[in-house]
């Protein structure tokens, strides 16, 4: 009975992480429509990481430079922003780092939940089709099935 009251906290703890994914169906005249993802800091501390690493991320993105975000990456070829598959599996290694005001171990921590939340929404959207936003950085929409590279659009900038 002592082990069942330790673990009960641990999904309230998991639940209050850094991110948040939300999902909406559009409708029109009564006809359920296509889906929209937006993935963002929930946080205020998380806020804050987000807006400097996505200012970095920018700058990356405009020197030509790709950025990595676990499983998927982000970077400019002919003009055109894509989205494509990374590494194999969400990983610390697979992700690129920033010089933020936190500890590696924080930044690490926050980049793994973004990207393993990244991974699930577009795992979903390339079986169904929709958009895909995180916040500040890009917006993907993804026709049901279509194989990766996946098309992007700078969200709140331009390059």
């Amino acid at each position: 009975m002592r082990w069942i009251l330790l673990l009960l906290p641990l999904p309230l703890a998991l639940a209050q992480g850094d991110w948040r994914l939300s999902k909406r169906q559009s409708e029109t005249l009564g006809e359920l429509g296509s889906w929209s993802y937006t993935l963002s800091p929930r946080t205020e501390e998380a806020r804050v990481l987000w807006q400097a690493l996505v200012l970095q991320y920018r700058e990356h993105l405009k020197g030509g430079y790709r950025v990595d975000l676990g499983r998927w990456r982000l970077y400019f070829r002919g003009g055109a922003l894509l989205l494509d598959r990374g590494c194999p599996e969400v990983h610390p290694a697979c992700l690129t780092p920033g010089a933020l005001p936190a500890p590696k171990e924080r930044q690490d921590r926050f980049l793994l939940e973004m990207a393993g939340l990244l991974d699930r929404a577009l795992g979903e959207l390339e079986k169904i089709g929709g958009r895909l936003t995180l916040s500040g950085l890009f917006r993907a929409d993804l026709k049901p099935k279509a194989p990766p590279p996946h098309r992007a659009y700078p969200s709140g900038w331009k390059p």
